[in-house]
């Protein structure tokens, strides 16, 4: 399902046809729209139109636009409201430096003071920032927004800005802008984890592309989640699945997502092998957050058994058309070598190709040259290097095994290359790495292709 966490369909734009709006809505596939309420007038108008749609929802605050207008009636009535089941969240709120319509102290305040409700509640906050960036940063750290958590609405900031929001716990809202000609947006969408954006339109404002200069309406959040889905090279379908269940997480408070031991992602069936990694990657999110991929639990406690692994890969590809079978994790299968071969063996009767995703320390780790085996079972062998140099390597890979690692690693490599399997080298374009000296390195290696992926933002908090 699709979710559109932002719009506004009680303004005047829509008098004319909401209610055809909202079925066109729901006709592209989005389930739920959270209307905002930000002034007086429209947080009642916002209230009526969630009790007269099953798919529309609320949230309710006052802009800094309206931050004059607060007083302790409208503090009064605002929290009456919030104990409505379908109002969700505090927002829109925060700072606006660039039209100054309130003063700007006064914006502060009023920002203040619906964090402070907000946080009575127990809602999360929909927060409007413009040309107010530190201030705000600073102010939901004074606080204590964190605890509650919330949505960037509209971002326009750059990586370092979203590292930051990151660090807060907040979501970040990707609308119609990121279709735009020369907007930053785009390089940062392919930076966020999968777990930290939802999709909005903003409607009746920021129209994605090919409707700029034209009304917005919640039906477009489907062409955002296409592009999303362009940029990061995933399906429609994933975009969708991961902003959903980010939306669901935060507004509706959900957290009862089944674990995934199997999953399909890319036209391929990844199984989930082990969260036990000989690595401490300071770019990996394993030990610091959640771990949801576009969606899927994969927040192992217990490694699963062969018969788990197996029986999950079953139902997933009796869903799909999957084009090859992946054994990863959070962490490095070769670490359960006996399992991870018994599972192979018993998913070899699908005739799809197999590969492994490995950090490449699968010798090192069962002390013999487990090569051969892997080459007896799978066609394709991925290995994470991520560094040209061992100094490098134990800076941005922190292995158990320190500086030993990488001369382990790249022997690893030479053999899997000059075996029967095809091996794919990558590295990340983590700012640390130098990527072409870690090509250069890859491709002296006969038989080994090198790969450059995208890093994704790891918040400075928790790395």
């Amino acid at each position: 399902m699709l979710i559109d966490t932002h719009a506004h369909l009680d303004m005047e734009q829509f008098d004319g046809d909401r209610r055809e709006t909202i079925s066109r809505a729901l006709e592209a596939g989005v389930g739920e729209i959270l209307n905002v309420g930000y002034d007086r007038s429209t947080i009642d108008s916002t209230l009526r139109l969630a009790d007269e749609h099953g798919s529309v929802w609320a949230a309710l605050g006052i802009h800094p636009h309206n931050a004059s207008d607060w007083d302790e009636a409208l503090e009064e009535k605002l929290k009456q409201l919030l104990m409505r089941r379908k109002v969700l969240a505090v927002g829109e709120i925060g700072l606006d430096y660039y039209r100054d319509i309130s003063p700007r102290e006064k914006q502060r305040e009023v920002f203040r003071r619906q964090i402070g409700i907000a946080l009575y509640f127990g809602k999360p906050i929909v927060v409007h920032c413009r040309d107010a960036f530190d201030d705000v940063i600073r102010i939901l750290h004074e606080e204590g927004a964190p605890e509650v958590g919330g949505i960037f609405h509209a971002f326009s900031g750059g990586e370092r800005e979203a590292e930051v929001v990151l660090g807060l716990g907040f979501l970040i809202g990707i609308g119609g802008p990121l279709t735009y000609k020369n907007s930053k947006l785009p390089e940062v969408a392919i930076r966020l984890p999968s777990s930290s954006f939802v999709l909005e339109t903003d409607s009746p404002y920021l129209p994605p592309e090919p409707y700029r200069g034209k009304r917005n309406e919640p039906a477009y959040v489907r062409i955002v989640a296409g592009k999303m889905a362009e940029l990061r090279g995933v399906s429609v379908e994933d975009i969708e699945r991961a902003s959903e269940t980010n939306y669901r997480r935060l507004l509706h408070g959900e957290e009862d997502f089944p674990l995934s031991i199997a999953y399909g992602l890319k036209r391929s069936v990844y199984i989930n092998v082990t969260a036990s990694c000989t690595n401490d990657c300071v770019f990996c999110s394993r030990l610091r957050t959640d771990n949801y991929l576009y969606g899927y639990n994969l927040s192992l406690i217990i490694d699963p058994t062969v018969e788990e692994m197996v029986a999950a890969a079953n139902e997933v590809i009796a869903d799909g058309d999957y084009e090859e079978i992946v054994f990863c994790g959070y962490g490095e299968p070769t670490a359960r070598m006996k399992d991870l071969a018994a599972a192979a063996r018993e998913l070899r009767s699908y005739g799809l190709p197999m590969r492994l995703n490995t950090n490449g320390q699968g010798n090192m780790i069962n002390r013999r040259d487990i090569v051969p085996e892997l080459a007896e079972l799978f066609e394709r062998i991925s290995i994470s290097l991520n560094a040209p140099d061992a100094g490098t390597y134990v800076m941005v890979c922190r292995p158990d095994a320190g500086e030993k690692a990488f001369a382990a690693v790249v022997d690893f490599i030479g053999r899997a290359a000059s075996s029967e399997m095809e091996c794919t080298v990558s590295a990340l374009d983590y700012p640390e790495v130098d990527i072409e000296a870690t090509r250069e390195l890859v491709e002296s290696i006969r038989g080994a292709r090198f790969r450059t992926r995208k890093y994704h933002l790891v918040s400075p908090a928790v790395s």
